[in-house]
C-alpha cells in the first residue's frame, strides 16, 4: 500500500506506471507532473496510485503497441490523434469502456473546458471520433484530456472505496454552495460528479445552475439540454 511508501517510492511507482503506458510528449508531461501530484495529494498517496493504475494500467500489463499522437490537420487548426499500429498482437485498450461511457467522458471533458461554437463543434464530432478510433477509446480520451484539460482533477473512486456521502446529498450540498456564492467549491464538486456520473441528468442540471450563477447563460443552456437528453 502507498501508505507504507515514502515520497520517493511513490514517485518511482508513478513514473513506472506512466513510462509503461505513455511515450513522447505525453510521457514527458506526465512525469513532469509527478511532484505536483504528490504535493496536492499529500497523505492520500494510496488513492493517487490507485487512480494512476486504473487510468493507465499496471506497469506489467501495458504494452506500447499503440501510440496516439497529436498531429495538425493539413487544412485546419484542430489537432487530431493519429494511431500508429505495430504488427504485433495487442489487447483492446477500450475493453473497460463501452461506447456510451467513452462518449460521455469525451462530452464531459469538452463541456468542462469549452463553450460556444467550439463546444458545439466538438460535441457533434464525438460519434465520428469514436468510429475512427474504434478499439482505441482510452487513448482518445487521454488525448482529449491532454489537449483540453480533464473533466475532473480528483482521482476517481474505485468500486471498493466506501462513499459516505450519497449522490443526492452531494447535489444538495453543491446547490447550497452555489446559492451561498461559493463558486470555487461548487465547481470542484460538480467536476467530480460529472466524472463519476456523466449520464446522470441531475448532475447536468446542477452544472447548468452553476453556469447561470456566474453569468454564462450559453453554457447553462447547453448543460440543461444535456440533462433533458438524458432524462
Amino acid at each position: 500500500m502507498a501508505d507504507e511508501l515514502n515520497r520517493q517510492e511513490v514517485s518511482d511507482r508513478l513514473v513506472a506506471i506512466f513510462s509503461a503506458s505513455l511515450e513522447g510528449s505525453e510521457l514527458e508531461k506526465a512525469i513532469a507532473s509527478v511532484d505536483k501530484r504528490l504535493d496536492k495529494f499529500e497523505g492520500k498517496w494510496a488513492g493517487l496510485i490507485k487512480w494512476a493504475e486504473q487510468k493507465y494500467g499496471l506497469p506489467e500489463e501495458s504494452g506500447a503497441e499503440e501510440v496516439v499522437e497529436e498531429t495538425e490537420e493539413v487544412n485546419g487548426t484542430e489537432s487530431q490523434p493519429e494511431v500508429r499500429e505495430e504488427p504485433v498482437e495487442r489487447t483492446n485498450e477500450s475493453s473497460e469502456l463501452t461506447r456510451e461511457e467513452a462518449s460521455a467522458r469525451l462530452e464531459a471533458i469538452f463541456r468542462s473546458n469549452l463553450e460556444g461554437q467550439e463546444l458545439e463543434k466538438l460535441v457533434a464530432s464525438i460519434d465520428k471520433r469514436l468510429d475512427k478510433f474504434e478499439g482505441k477509446w482510452r487513448k482518445l480520451i487521454l488525448w482529449a484530456e491532454e489537449k483540453y484539460g480533464p473533466a475532473s482533477e480528483v482521482p476517481a473512486h474505485t468500486e471498493t472505496e466506501h462513499v459516505e456521502i450519497s449522490e443526492t446529498s452531494e447535489i444538495e450540498q453543491t446547490l447550497e454552495l452555489i446559492i451561498s456564492g461559493n463558486s470555487e467549491a461548487a465547481l470542484s464538486n460538480i467536476k467530480k460528479m460529472v466524472s463519476d456520473n456523466p449520464s446522470d441528468p441531475d448532475v447536468w442540471n446542477v452544472f447548468s445552475s452553476y453556469f447561470s450563477s456566474i453569468g454564462k447563460p450559453g453554457r447553462a443552456n447547453a448543460c440543461e439540454q444535456k440533462s433533458q437528453s438524458l432524462s
